[in-house]
């Protein structure tokens, strides 16, 4: 098997891997891209000097027939923002490229596949009935992760989540509600019952206790006290739930948040399935394109993104393998 081929366990990454992985899947994608981002960072300045100039004779000019400065000023710096986004768009349009080379790269490297957009979302109508993500009026999804580890499959993508409303004048506004990662892990063992895992959730808390389907859900007690401070616990089988979230998971938990920069993680574990949401930025971004590209940094941090979710699911393999039948 050639060094193309083999597949790159990301539960165990250390520097020699990932410098394997950069240098034969990543930094080839950098390079490729390197001179169209220079030529559009050279465009992008010739137009904002344009811009600038068309910026500043307006300012004059409204200043002049009007004798208001406040009026130049914002017509002028109207003009600098819409010359600026429109020249930055070559750069956009790179910047979309390489991230989807580069997550295909990843994702090929550890037997998965990536989809920038275009998908149906996996698993979130049992996200919603779960109430893991809150209610919306519109949606979007992107980065798409699909593939499988040791004998279970995963599924990463990430979501934002719009809540719409209306003012007394009619007019519509639409507000962030959620924006962030979700993720699927199908184990080849079933889950006993169900498990809800919640930490600092908010307007989440008045999901605590109830029934899911007819299944009453009991308060779990956790083993560690600081854990316990850190996160709600409800469920239907106590034993299973001890078992799943024993300090090492609950460990994993927080760090798939701190890898995934995000905050108010909550779960579920359920069937074959453990549900993850996670409030967070838009990640797997390509960083600054002002700068050279060819960069170990830049896919590191991707890199860790990814692997942290696989580390999860490593661990709750570990747990399910050493769970009493």
């Amino acid at each position: 098997m050639d060094a193309q081929t083999q597949m790159i366990d990301l539960a165990r990454l250390d520097d020699a891997t990932f410098n394997r992985l950069y240098k034969e899947r990543i930094e080839p994608c950098f390079v490729a891209n390197e001179t169209d981002r220079l030529a559009a960072v050279a465009s992008f300045k010739k137009w904002m000097w344009v811009t600038a100039g068309i910026a500043l004779a307006i300012a004059v000019a409204l200043f002049a027939y009007t004798q208001q400065i406040v009026h130049g000023l914002m017509f002028g710096l109207a003009v600098l923002v819409v010359g600026g986004v429109l020249a930055y768009q070559p750069l956009a349009k790179i910047g979309q490229t390489l991230k989807k080379q580069y997550c295909a790269a990843i994702a090929e490297a550890m037997g998965a596949s990536f989809y920038l957009g275009g998908f149906s979302p996996p698993a979130f109508p049992r996200l919603q009935q779960l109430q893991l993500v809150p209610s919306f009026a519109r949606s979007k999804f992107e980065d798409w992760f699909h593939g499988n580890y040791k004998d279970c499959s995963f599924d990463l993508y990430e979501a934002h989540l719009e809540q719409r409303s209306t003012d007394s004048k009619g007019r519509t506004r639409y507000t962030t509600v959620f924006r962030g990662q979700l993720i699927r892990m199908h184990f080849p063992i079933e889950f006993l019952g169900v498990t809800i895992v919640r930490r600092d959730a908010g307007v989440f808390n008045v999901f605590g206790g109830g029934k899911i389907e007819g299944r009453q859900l009991e308060r779990v007690r956790l083993v560690s006290s600081e854990f316990e401070k850190a996160f709600e616990v409800w469920g239907t089988d106590q034993v299973e739930a001890r078992y799943l979230l024993h300090p090492v998971m609950m460990e994993r938990l927080i760090a798939l948040e701190t890898g995934l920069h995000g905050k108010r993680i909550r779960c579920a574990f359920e069937n074959g399935d453990l549900l993850v949401a996670v409030e967070g930025g838009n990640l797997f971004e390509p960083g600054d394109l002002f700068k050279p590209l060819v960069d170990p940094s830049r896919a590191r941090r991707i890199v860790d993104e990814i692997a942290n979710v696989v580390k999860v699911m490593d661990q709750v393999l570990t747990a399910q393998n050493t769970r009493p039948r």
